[in-house]
Protein backbone atom coordinates (compact mmCIF):
# COMPACT_ATOMS: atom_id res chain seq x y z
CA UNK A 1 0.00 0.00 0.00
CA UNK A 2 1.07 3.35 -0.12
CA UNK A 3 0.27 7.22 1.88
CA UNK A 4 0.67 9.99 0.05
CA UNK A 5 2.84 11.67 2.88
CA UNK A 6 4.36 7.92 4.54
CA UNK A 7 5.14 6.71 1.08
CA UNK A 8 5.17 2.31 0.69
CA UNK A 9 4.26 0.22 3.78
CA UNK A 10 2.91 -3.24 4.28
CA UNK A 11 -0.18 -3.89 5.84
CA UNK A 12 0.00 -5.56 9.10
CA UNK A 13 -3.64 -5.95 10.60
CA UNK A 14 -6.87 -4.32 10.56
CA UNK A 15 -9.51 -2.71 13.05
CA UNK A 16 -12.92 -1.66 13.72
CA UNK A 17 -14.47 -3.74 10.92
CA UNK A 18 -11.75 -3.25 8.55
CA UNK A 19 -11.83 0.87 9.22
CA UNK A 20 -8.38 1.00 9.73
CA UNK A 21 -5.19 -0.55 9.15
CA UNK A 22 -1.86 -0.88 10.90
CA UNK A 23 0.94 -0.20 8.31
CA UNK A 24 4.74 -0.81 8.52
CA UNK A 25 6.34 1.93 6.22
CA UNK A 26 9.48 1.13 4.47
CA UNK A 27 11.06 3.91 6.75
CA UNK A 28 9.97 1.83 9.92
CA UNK A 29 7.52 3.69 11.02
CA UNK A 30 4.20 1.79 12.46
CA UNK A 31 0.84 3.62 12.46
CA UNK A 32 -2.66 2.84 12.51
CA UNK A 33 -4.29 4.37 9.68
CA UNK A 34 -8.35 5.32 8.30
CA UNK A 35 -8.42 2.72 5.27
CA UNK A 36 -9.23 5.10 3.11
CA UNK A 37 -6.64 7.46 3.09
CA UNK A 38 -4.24 4.68 1.97
CA UNK A 39 -3.76 3.22 -1.03
CA UNK A 40 -3.69 -0.50 -1.80
CA UNK A 41 -1.03 -1.32 -4.56
CA UNK A 42 -1.94 -4.01 -7.22
CA UNK A 43 -0.39 -2.70 -10.65
CA UNK A 44 2.76 -4.37 -10.16
CA UNK A 45 1.89 -7.97 -8.50
CA UNK A 46 1.52 -6.60 -4.90
CA UNK A 47 -0.05 -9.04 -2.60
CA UNK A 48 -3.17 -6.91 -1.53
CA UNK A 49 -5.00 -8.08 1.53
CA UNK A 50 -8.54 -8.87 1.24
CA UNK A 51 -11.26 -7.81 3.45
CA UNK A 52 -11.86 -9.75 6.50
CA UNK A 53 -14.76 -10.94 7.66
CA UNK A 54 -15.79 -8.15 10.16
CA UNK A 55 -17.10 -10.75 12.85
CA UNK A 56 -13.27 -12.09 12.79
CA UNK A 57 -11.15 -8.38 12.90
CA UNK A 58 -11.85 -8.18 16.78
CA UNK A 59 -10.75 -11.68 18.27
CA UNK A 60 -8.82 -12.29 21.02
CA UNK A 61 -5.70 -14.38 20.62
CA UNK A 62 -6.83 -17.13 22.59
CA UNK A 63 -9.91 -17.50 19.63
CA UNK A 64 -7.49 -16.84 17.34
CA UNK A 65 -5.03 -19.94 18.57
CA UNK A 66 -8.04 -22.24 18.94
CA UNK A 67 -8.72 -21.55 15.11
CA UNK A 68 -5.23 -21.59 13.80
CA UNK A 69 -5.39 -25.54 16.08
CA UNK A 70 -8.54 -26.14 13.59
CA UNK A 71 -6.84 -24.84 10.12
CA UNK A 72 -3.77 -27.37 11.23
CA UNK A 73 -6.25 -29.78 10.76
CA UNK A 74 -8.18 -28.15 7.32
CA UNK A 75 -11.01 -27.30 8.95
CA UNK A 76 -12.66 -24.48 10.97
CA UNK A 77 -14.41 -24.46 14.66
CA UNK A 78 -17.98 -24.90 14.45
CA UNK A 79 -18.70 -22.18 15.90
CA UNK A 80 -16.60 -19.81 13.52
CA UNK A 81 -17.83 -21.31 10.37
CA UNK A 82 -20.19 -18.21 9.45
CA UNK A 83 -17.40 -16.11 9.59
CA UNK A 84 -15.11 -18.07 7.81
CA UNK A 85 -17.07 -18.99 4.38
CA UNK A 86 -15.97 -18.02 1.30
CA UNK A 87 -16.90 -18.02 -2.61
CA UNK A 88 -19.95 -20.29 -1.36
CA UNK A 89 -22.53 -17.41 -2.50
CA UNK A 90 -24.80 -19.74 -4.61
CA UNK A 91 -24.94 -23.02 -2.86
CA UNK A 92 -26.01 -20.82 0.45
CA UNK A 93 -28.40 -19.16 -1.63
CA UNK A 94 -30.11 -22.10 -2.31
CA UNK A 95 -30.24 -23.25 0.87
CA UNK A 96 -31.13 -20.37 2.65
CA UNK A 97 -33.74 -20.44 -0.28
CA UNK A 98 -34.81 -24.30 1.43
CA UNK A 99 -34.96 -22.56 5.16
CA UNK A 100 -37.08 -19.53 4.14
CA UNK A 101 -39.57 -22.55 2.71
CA UNK A 102 -39.09 -24.30 6.31
CA UNK A 103 -40.60 -21.00 7.63
CA UNK A 104 -44.07 -21.55 5.94
CA UNK A 105 -44.00 -25.00 6.82
CA UNK A 106 -42.76 -26.40 3.37
CA UNK A 107 -39.84 -29.34 3.76
CA UNK A 108 -37.91 -30.71 0.91
CA UNK A 109 -34.75 -32.84 0.14
CA UNK A 110 -31.67 -31.33 -0.99
CA UNK A 111 -28.02 -33.42 -1.76
CA UNK A 112 -25.24 -31.28 -1.48
CA UNK A 113 -22.39 -33.09 -3.64
CA UNK A 114 -18.84 -32.48 -3.94
CA UNK A 115 -15.38 -34.73 -4.09
CA UNK A 116 -13.53 -35.65 -0.56
CA UNK A 117 -12.14 -31.94 0.87
CA UNK A 118 -14.48 -29.94 -1.34
CA UNK A 119 -15.82 -28.06 1.89
CA UNK A 120 -19.56 -30.09 1.99
CA UNK A 121 -19.19 -30.74 5.75
CA UNK A 122 -18.16 -27.48 6.40
CA UNK A 123 -21.25 -25.75 4.33
CA UNK A 124 -23.46 -28.11 6.70
CA UNK A 125 -21.96 -26.50 9.78
CA UNK A 126 -22.92 -23.58 8.09
CA UNK A 127 -26.51 -24.44 7.62
CA UNK A 128 -26.86 -25.77 10.98
CA UNK A 129 -25.94 -22.16 12.31
CA UNK A 130 -28.25 -20.39 9.83
CA UNK A 131 -31.06 -23.06 10.77
CA UNK A 132 -30.63 -22.08 14.79
CA UNK A 133 -30.33 -18.69 14.32
CA UNK A 134 -34.28 -18.77 12.34
CA UNK A 135 -35.25 -20.64 14.88
CA UNK A 136 -35.33 -24.43 13.61
CA UNK A 137 -34.88 -27.67 15.88
CA UNK A 138 -31.92 -29.03 13.78
CA UNK A 139 -29.45 -31.99 14.08
CA UNK A 140 -26.15 -32.67 12.34
CA UNK A 141 -25.06 -36.45 12.16
CA UNK A 142 -22.71 -38.28 10.49
CA UNK A 143 -23.25 -41.88 8.47
CA UNK A 144 -20.53 -44.77 9.98
CA UNK A 145 -20.67 -48.41 7.99
CA UNK A 146 -19.82 -49.55 11.23
CA UNK A 147 -21.47 -47.35 13.96
CA UNK A 148 -24.24 -45.39 12.23
CA UNK A 149 -26.11 -47.16 9.29
CA UNK A 150 -29.27 -46.43 7.73
CA UNK A 151 -29.24 -50.61 8.04
CA UNK A 152 -29.81 -49.93 11.56
CA UNK A 153 -32.20 -46.90 11.84
CA UNK A 154 -32.09 -47.04 15.40
CA UNK A 155 -28.80 -46.07 16.01
CA UNK A 156 -29.54 -43.32 13.44
CA UNK A 157 -32.32 -42.39 15.64
CA UNK A 158 -30.21 -42.16 18.47
CA UNK A 159 -27.68 -39.91 16.74
CA UNK A 160 -30.44 -37.74 15.64
CA UNK A 161 -32.06 -36.97 18.91
CA UNK A 162 -28.50 -37.06 20.58
CA UNK A 163 -27.78 -33.73 18.53
CA UNK A 164 -30.40 -31.85 17.81
CA UNK A 165 -30.35 -28.20 19.19
CA UNK A 166 -32.74 -25.45 18.70
CA UNK A 167 -32.33 -22.20 20.31
CA UNK A 168 -35.17 -20.35 22.98
CA UNK A 169 -34.68 -17.30 24.83
CA UNK A 170 -31.28 -17.05 23.94
CA UNK A 171 -30.25 -20.28 25.06
CA UNK A 172 -29.66 -23.67 23.65
CA UNK A 173 -31.63 -26.40 24.38
CA UNK A 174 -32.08 -30.48 23.61
CA UNK A 175 -33.99 -33.31 22.60
CA UNK A 176 -35.18 -33.57 26.16
CA UNK A 177 -36.31 -30.12 26.62
CA UNK A 178 -38.36 -29.94 23.47
CA UNK A 179 -40.34 -33.55 24.48
CA UNK A 180 -41.05 -31.59 27.77
CA UNK A 181 -42.20 -28.41 26.13
CA UNK A 182 -44.67 -30.77 24.31
CA UNK A 183 -46.01 -32.54 27.17
CA UNK A 184 -49.24 -29.93 27.27
CA UNK A 185 -50.12 -31.26 23.58
CA UNK A 186 -52.74 -32.94 23.61
CA UNK A 187 -52.98 -32.86 19.83
CA UNK A 188 -50.09 -35.35 20.12
CA UNK A 189 -51.61 -38.35 21.44
CA UNK A 190 -52.48 -39.86 18.37
CA UNK A 191 -49.12 -40.62 18.14
CA UNK A 192 -48.11 -44.06 18.09
CA UNK A 193 -44.79 -43.47 20.20
CA UNK A 194 -44.76 -39.95 21.16
CA UNK A 195 -48.29 -39.79 22.65
CA UNK A 196 -47.23 -42.27 25.10
CA UNK A 197 -44.16 -40.99 25.78
CA UNK A 198 -45.18 -37.61 26.64
CA UNK A 199 -48.27 -38.99 28.59
CA UNK A 200 -45.71 -40.88 31.11
CA UNK A 201 -43.36 -37.88 31.10
CA UNK A 202 -46.12 -36.06 32.10
CA UNK A 203 -46.66 -38.25 35.16
CA UNK A 204 -42.68 -39.03 36.26
CA UNK A 205 -40.81 -37.27 38.95
CA UNK A 206 -37.79 -35.57 37.04
CA UNK A 207 -35.92 -36.19 40.37
CA UNK A 208 -36.07 -40.04 40.52
CA UNK A 209 -33.15 -42.19 39.20
CA UNK A 210 -35.88 -44.13 37.31
CA UNK A 211 -36.63 -40.78 35.24
CA UNK A 212 -32.93 -40.91 33.62
CA UNK A 213 -33.26 -44.73 32.93
CA UNK A 214 -36.48 -43.67 31.03
CA UNK A 215 -34.92 -40.74 29.27
CA UNK A 216 -32.09 -42.78 27.96
CA UNK A 217 -34.42 -45.56 26.97
CA UNK A 218 -36.49 -42.97 25.00
CA UNK A 219 -33.16 -41.90 23.25
CA UNK A 220 -32.84 -45.12 22.02
CA UNK A 221 -29.88 -45.87 24.43
CA UNK A 222 -29.36 -49.25 25.82
CA UNK A 223 -30.20 -49.32 29.49
CA UNK A 224 -30.25 -53.38 29.61
CA UNK A 225 -27.09 -53.55 32.31
CA UNK A 226 -28.64 -51.75 34.99
CA UNK A 227 -32.34 -51.07 34.28
CA UNK A 228 -33.60 -54.49 32.36
CA UNK A 229 -32.74 -57.12 35.36
CA UNK A 230 -36.08 -58.36 36.85
CA UNK A 231 -35.28 -57.30 40.31
CA UNK A 232 -34.11 -53.42 39.49
CA UNK A 233 -36.43 -51.23 40.71
CA UNK A 234 -35.62 -48.90 37.77
CA UNK A 235 -36.70 -51.40 35.05
CA UNK A 236 -38.06 -50.26 31.81
CA UNK A 237 -41.19 -52.67 32.22
CA UNK A 238 -44.38 -53.65 30.02
CA UNK A 239 -47.65 -52.06 30.20
CA UNK A 240 -46.27 -48.73 29.45
CA UNK A 241 -48.63 -49.14 26.26
CA UNK A 242 -45.11 -47.26 24.71
CA UNK A 243 -44.18 -49.48 21.12
CA UNK A 244 -40.60 -50.69 21.50
CA UNK A 245 -37.43 -48.72 19.51
CA UNK A 246 -37.21 -51.87 17.89
CA UNK A 247 -33.32 -52.67 16.65
CA UNK A 248 -34.09 -54.40 13.89
CA UNK A 249 -33.23 -52.68 9.97
CA UNK A 250 -36.84 -53.54 9.05
CA UNK A 251 -38.13 -50.39 11.71
CA UNK A 252 -37.39 -47.83 9.37
CA UNK A 253 -41.16 -47.00 9.15
CA UNK A 254 -41.41 -46.27 12.91
CA UNK A 255 -38.62 -44.08 13.13
CA UNK A 256 -39.66 -41.94 9.64
CA UNK A 257 -42.85 -41.36 11.95
CA UNK A 258 -41.27 -39.81 15.14
CA UNK A 259 -38.85 -37.99 13.19
CA UNK A 260 -41.64 -36.20 11.24
CA UNK A 261 -43.86 -36.17 14.84
CA UNK A 262 -40.86 -34.55 15.92
CA UNK A 263 -40.61 -32.35 13.48
CA UNK A 264 -44.35 -31.41 13.57
CA UNK A 265 -44.09 -30.88 17.42
CA UNK A 266 -41.56 -28.45 16.91
CA UNK A 267 -43.84 -26.33 14.47
CA UNK A 268 -46.59 -26.40 16.90
CA UNK A 269 -44.21 -24.92 19.86
CA UNK A 270 -43.52 -22.41 17.91
CA UNK A 271 -40.26 -23.31 15.97
CA UNK A 272 -40.50 -23.34 12.26
CA UNK A 273 -39.75 -27.08 11.72
CA UNK A 274 -37.16 -29.69 12.21
CA UNK A 275 -33.56 -29.34 9.72
CA UNK A 276 -31.66 -32.84 9.67
CA UNK A 277 -28.14 -32.79 7.78
CA UNK A 278 -26.64 -36.17 6.77
CA UNK A 279 -23.06 -36.02 6.37
CA UNK A 280 -20.98 -38.96 4.92
CA UNK A 281 -24.18 -40.48 2.84
CA UNK A 282 -21.91 -42.26 0.68
CA UNK A 283 -20.85 -44.53 3.57
CA UNK A 284 -23.81 -46.27 3.13
CA UNK A 285 -22.08 -48.20 -0.36
CA UNK A 286 -19.59 -49.32 2.24
CA UNK A 287 -21.92 -51.94 2.96
CA UNK A 288 -20.74 -55.23 1.59
CA UNK A 289 -24.14 -57.35 2.55
CA UNK A 290 -26.79 -56.80 -0.21
CA UNK A 291 -29.62 -57.18 2.05
CA UNK A 292 -28.31 -54.32 4.76
CA UNK A 293 -27.67 -52.11 1.73
CA UNK A 294 -31.02 -52.63 -0.09
CA UNK A 295 -32.38 -51.90 3.94
CA UNK A 296 -30.10 -48.87 4.39
CA UNK A 297 -31.06 -47.54 0.96
CA UNK A 298 -34.76 -48.16 1.87
CA UNK A 299 -34.74 -46.17 5.09
CA UNK A 300 -32.94 -43.25 3.29
CA UNK A 301 -35.67 -43.57 0.47
CA UNK A 302 -37.90 -43.20 3.50
CA UNK A 303 -36.73 -40.42 5.19
CA UNK A 304 -36.65 -38.47 1.47
CA UNK A 305 -40.15 -39.33 0.70
CA UNK A 306 -41.48 -37.94 4.78
CA UNK A 307 -39.59 -34.91 4.10
CA UNK A 308 -41.53 -34.63 0.69
CA UNK A 309 -44.26 -35.12 2.68
CA UNK A 310 -45.49 -38.00 0.26
CA UNK A 311 -48.85 -38.79 0.57
CA UNK A 312 -48.61 -42.66 -0.25
CA UNK A 313 -46.58 -42.92 3.20
CA UNK A 314 -49.64 -41.14 5.16
CA UNK A 315 -50.48 -45.10 5.10
CA UNK A 316 -49.31 -48.63 5.18
CA UNK A 317 -47.57 -49.09 2.19
CA UNK A 318 -46.91 -52.40 0.46
CA UNK A 319 -44.06 -51.22 -1.60
CA UNK A 320 -41.67 -49.76 0.99
CA UNK A 321 -40.34 -52.34 3.93
CA UNK A 322 -42.63 -51.92 7.10
CA UNK A 323 -41.86 -53.39 10.39
CA UNK A 324 -43.59 -57.28 11.09
CA UNK A 325 -44.22 -55.97 15.32
CA UNK A 326 -46.47 -52.81 14.72
CA UNK A 327 -46.42 -51.58 11.48
CA UNK A 328 -47.22 -47.76 11.49
CA UNK A 329 -47.40 -44.96 8.06
CA UNK A 330 -43.79 -43.57 7.74
CA UNK A 331 -45.30 -40.05 7.88
CA UNK A 332 -47.26 -38.42 10.86
CA UNK A 333 -49.75 -35.38 9.56
CA UNK A 334 -47.93 -32.79 7.65
CA UNK A 335 -44.41 -32.91 8.51
CA UNK A 336 -42.19 -29.74 8.72
CA UNK A 337 -38.89 -31.56 7.68
CA UNK A 338 -36.19 -30.34 5.50
CA UNK A 339 -33.74 -33.09 4.82
CA UNK A 340 -30.03 -32.11 3.47
CA UNK A 341 -28.03 -34.95 2.80
CA UNK A 342 -23.96 -34.70 1.51
CA UNK A 343 -22.63 -37.31 -0.35
CA UNK A 344 -19.30 -37.84 -3.34
CA UNK A 345 -20.75 -38.20 -6.29
CA UNK A 346 -20.89 -41.74 -7.72
CA UNK A 347 -22.50 -42.61 -11.21
CA UNK A 348 -22.18 -45.84 -10.77
CA UNK A 349 -23.46 -46.82 -7.17
CA UNK A 350 -26.98 -48.44 -7.18
CA UNK A 351 -27.57 -46.48 -3.36
CA UNK A 352 -26.53 -42.82 -5.18
CA UNK A 353 -28.35 -43.41 -8.13
CA UNK A 354 -31.74 -44.27 -6.20
CA UNK A 355 -31.32 -41.23 -3.89
CA UNK A 356 -30.41 -39.24 -6.61
CA UNK A 357 -33.26 -39.82 -9.09
CA UNK A 358 -35.53 -39.53 -5.90
CA UNK A 359 -34.35 -35.88 -5.14
CA UNK A 360 -34.99 -33.27 -7.24
CA UNK A 361 -32.63 -30.51 -5.56
CA UNK A 362 -29.02 -31.05 -5.98
CA UNK A 363 -25.81 -28.54 -5.08
CA UNK A 364 -22.73 -29.13 -6.09
CA UNK A 365 -19.73 -27.52 -4.74
CA UNK A 366 -16.99 -26.87 -7.30
CA UNK A 367 -13.27 -25.88 -6.32
CA UNK A 368 -13.20 -22.01 -5.06
CA UNK A 369 -12.58 -19.44 -7.48
CA UNK A 370 -9.17 -17.43 -7.43
CA UNK A 371 -10.91 -14.37 -5.19
CA UNK A 372 -12.46 -16.92 -2.72
CA UNK A 373 -9.08 -18.00 -2.13
CA UNK A 374 -7.80 -15.02 -1.94
CA UNK A 375 -10.17 -13.71 0.74
CA UNK A 376 -9.53 -16.93 2.76
CA UNK A 377 -5.91 -16.75 2.61
CA UNK A 378 -5.53 -13.33 3.54
CA UNK A 379 -7.89 -14.13 6.39
CA UNK A 380 -5.88 -16.52 7.50
CA UNK A 381 -2.95 -14.98 7.23
CA UNK A 382 -4.91 -11.70 9.66
CA UNK A 383 -5.56 -14.22 12.17
CA UNK A 384 -2.69 -16.00 12.43
CA UNK A 385 -1.05 -12.39 13.09
CA UNK A 386 -3.38 -12.10 16.14
CA UNK A 387 -2.22 -15.68 17.32
CA UNK A 388 1.29 -14.77 17.29
CA UNK A 389 1.71 -10.52 17.80
CA UNK A 390 5.11 -10.83 16.72
CA UNK A 391 4.69 -12.64 13.53
CA UNK A 392 5.72 -11.28 10.26
CA UNK A 393 5.15 -12.05 6.37
CA UNK A 394 6.30 -9.65 3.59
CA UNK A 395 4.13 -9.17 0.92
CA UNK A 396 6.33 -11.24 -1.34
CA UNK A 397 6.30 -14.08 0.43
CA UNK A 398 2.44 -14.05 1.55
CA UNK A 399 1.78 -13.65 -2.50
CA UNK A 400 4.41 -16.75 -2.58
CA UNK A 401 2.72 -18.93 -0.34
CA UNK A 402 -0.68 -18.25 -1.74
CA UNK A 403 0.23 -19.65 -5.38
CA UNK A 404 1.85 -22.59 -3.13
CA UNK A 405 -1.41 -23.04 -1.47
CA UNK A 406 -3.64 -22.47 -4.63
CA UNK A 407 -2.24 -25.44 -6.00
CA UNK A 408 -4.02 -27.72 -3.09
CA UNK A 409 -7.03 -26.38 -4.08
CA UNK A 410 -7.25 -28.84 -6.91
CA UNK A 411 -7.12 -31.62 -3.48
CA UNK A 412 -9.79 -29.50 -2.17
CA UNK A 413 -10.53 -26.68 0.13
CA UNK A 414 -9.49 -29.10 3.04
CA UNK A 415 -6.05 -29.62 1.60
CA UNK A 416 -6.05 -25.88 0.81
CA UNK A 417 -6.60 -24.61 4.52
CA UNK A 418 -4.29 -27.01 5.78
CA UNK A 419 -1.19 -26.20 3.47
CA UNK A 420 -1.10 -22.30 4.03
CA UNK A 421 -1.70 -22.60 8.10
CA UNK A 422 1.20 -24.79 7.97
CA UNK A 423 3.21 -22.40 5.65
CA UNK A 424 2.74 -19.79 7.98
CA UNK A 425 4.06 -22.31 10.58
CA UNK A 426 7.64 -22.91 8.76
CA UNK A 427 7.41 -19.21 8.23
CA UNK A 428 7.46 -18.18 11.38
CA UNK A 429 9.65 -21.03 13.49
CA UNK A 430 12.65 -19.97 10.24
CA UNK A 431 12.32 -16.53 11.68
CA UNK A 432 12.84 -17.74 14.82
CA UNK A 433 15.46 -19.85 13.96
CA UNK A 434 13.55 -23.53 14.87
CA UNK A 435 14.09 -24.02 11.59
CA UNK A 436 16.87 -23.63 9.12
CA UNK A 437 16.50 -21.04 6.53
CA UNK A 438 14.64 -21.68 2.98
CA UNK A 439 17.67 -23.03 0.45
CA UNK A 440 17.55 -20.50 -3.18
Amino acid sequence: MSHPVFGEGEVLDSRWHGTELLVQFQSGLRLWLPTQRVRLLSSRGEFVPGEPQPALVEISTIQARRMIEAFRLGIVPHQDVESFTFGREKPIAVLDGALANLTHGQGGVFMVEGEYGAGKTHLLEYIHHRALALGMATSLVQFDPAEVSPHRPKRVYREIVHNLRYIKDEAEHGFRDLLSSGTGLEEMKDHVFLGPVLAKLRRLDAGQQQSEVFWQWVEGESTKEYATEQRSPFRVKGGQRIPALYDFSTAADLYCNILSGLSWMARKLGMKGLVLLVDEAETVTHLWDIMYLAKSVNFMDGLVRTAQNDADLKRINDRMVHNRVRAVPYIYRDPSLLLVFATTPDPYDYAYIKLANRIKHRVELEPLEDKALYDAFSTMVMIYRRAYPDFTVSDLDQKRLLREASRRNIEGVRAFIKFSVEALDVTRLRAQGVLPAAKN
